[in-house]
């Protein structure tokens, strides 16, 4: 007979972060619940019933699919004690701001099942009695009531059964799991002052029945670092986008000072990706005006720990908090990437992530790489364009003067395209690749001054 646990949100949320930042984590994993049950272990029997479901078997995940995303953002006293100190409340020690993200699924319950486990009732007793005393499962904002059964019903159609994927089938998810041996490495990790992810171990999940998707191809950047421009600052038009790149990346380098990463400046990449700057248009639906929302960072895929490490720490913990424009002009703008900002400022918007989009359309005009000729025209550019950029060849391209979604601003405003530059012809695209393919998408000339942006094409869906 199986063992079903099964977690009662009781707030309606579910906090735990996902494996970006500013996505919480949903599916559930299900280490996430053994962790939660080995941190209200109080006595033998309670590490003896652990060991035995650690050796269950890889279980299963019975949850809804539908989770809306929400965040909350505040400053924590940090636990570092330096010789200056900036709050006021603990002196020698710092402010942090801190964001925490979390899941709000439709049905506030979720189920793990080990189907082939085959308990006594001594261990079932055990089980539940350990289950009732998990005060939370996630971050301890996130309460919970467990409850146990030795039978479980069919899901319901509002939910979703995870399974492991098999070879050859396509998984939608990695899920952390307890494995053999895992009550043990937790608790030396824990003796060794190290986090539980550090003994992890992930498996594929799919969800059964559901017929095989063309997996995302992921494109040549990570991660957007998103900021907005501050409360009543007005939105600049769409077509300084490049004075606002430009200045973005100025800030960016003299924050850093020196030694600059190479991804960062760009200089000496070579054919590397390098860390885009970006302005982030109100584009793509009905009401889009053009305007700049806010200003991103795209960041490349392959750049190195140390560097990330010091882009981030120069930009998000010591939040990067004007642009200057002119001399006497700035612009405040604030680091939010996550919900609590506007829908099309958030990093899924425009990277169609995590499941990607086939389908995508300029926001800005995509400067051809040469110029067209007799044997390249400007639709072979694009393809060609995309292709160097590091994505893949798309199947259809349709280019035209003008933008092709509400919004799209039309050419950058004259005299901002950066001195030197050699200026070539530009052109709006849609683009359909023929599986679905993870942002952001930049192509073309410029495209690292945000020249040649693309937006998923949601009107194609």
């Amino acid at each position: 007979m199986p063992v079903a646990i099964t977690v009662c949100l009781r707030a309606g949320r579910y906090e735990a972060a996902g494996m970006r930042p500013s996505q919480a984590e949903w599916p559930p994993h299900p280490a996430r619940l053994f962790c939660a049950l080995v941190a209200s272990a109080a006595d033998d029997n309670d590490w003896a019933v652990l060991r035995w479901l650690e050796a269950a078997g890889v279980p299963e995940v019975w949850a809804c699919e539908a989770a809306d995303q929400e965040a909350v953002e505040g400053y924590v006293v940090t636990n570092t004690i330096k010789g200056e100190g900036g709050s006021q409340s603990w002196p020698g020690r710092t402010n942090g701001s801190r964001s925490r993200v979390s899941a709000i699924p439709q049905v506030p319950t979720f189920t793990v099942v080990w189907a082939h486990a085959v308990p006594d009732e001594e261990t079932l007793v055990r089980l539940r009695r350990l289950a009732r005393r998990v005060p939370y499962v996630g971050r301890a904002t996130s309460t919970a009531m467990l409850s146990v059964a030795a039978e479980v019903d069919v899901p319901g159609p509002q939910w979703a059964r995870y399974v492991p994927s098999r070879i050859g089938e396509h998984a939608l998810a990695e899920l952390r799991i307890p494995y053999p041996g895992y009550t043990d490495q937790l608790q030396h990790a824990y003796a060794d002052g190290q986090r539980a992810w550090a003994v992890a171990r992930s498996v594929p999940y799919t969800v059964a029945g559901r017929k095989a998707k063309p997996a995302a191809a992921e494109g040549p950047f990570s991660d957007l670092v998103v900021f907005r421009f501050a409360p009543r600052v007005v939105q600049p038009a769409g077509d300084a986008l490049l004075t606002l790149t430009a200045r973005l990346r100025q800030a960016v380098i003299q924050r850093i000072g020196s030694d600059v990463p190479v991804e960062v400046s760009g200089h000496g990449a070579d054919d590397r990706a390098h860390l885009g700057y970006l302005a982030l248009l109100n584009v793509g639906h009905d009401n889009a005006d053009g305007h700049v929302l806010g200003v991103a960072l795209a960041v490349p895929r392959t750049m190195d720990a140390g560097s990330l490490d010091r882009l981030l720490e120069r930009t998000i913990d010591d939040p990067i908090r004007r642009l200057t424009i002119r001399r006497d002009q700035t612009i405040a703008i604030d680091h939010d990437p996550y919900l609590t900002a506007s829908l099309r400022l958030t990093p899924e918007w425009w990277m169609a992530a995590p499941r990607g989009s086939r389908s995508w359309v300029t926001a800005a005009p995509l400067m051809l790489d040469r110029y067209p000729s007799r044997k390249h025209d400007a639709r072979s550019l694009v393809f060609r364009s995309l292709a160097t950029a590091g994505y893949p060849e798309p199947e259809e391209v349709e280019i035209s003067p003008a933008g092709l979604t509400q919004g799209a601003v039309h050419r950058p405003r004259k005299g901002t395209i950066p001195e030197g530059r050699p200026v070539r012809p530009m052109v709006h695209a849609r683009v359909t690749f023929a599986q679905p393919v993870v942002g952001p998408v930049l192509a073309g000339s410029m495209r690292y001054l945000g020249l040649g942006l693309f937006v998923p094409d949601r009107s194609s869906r």
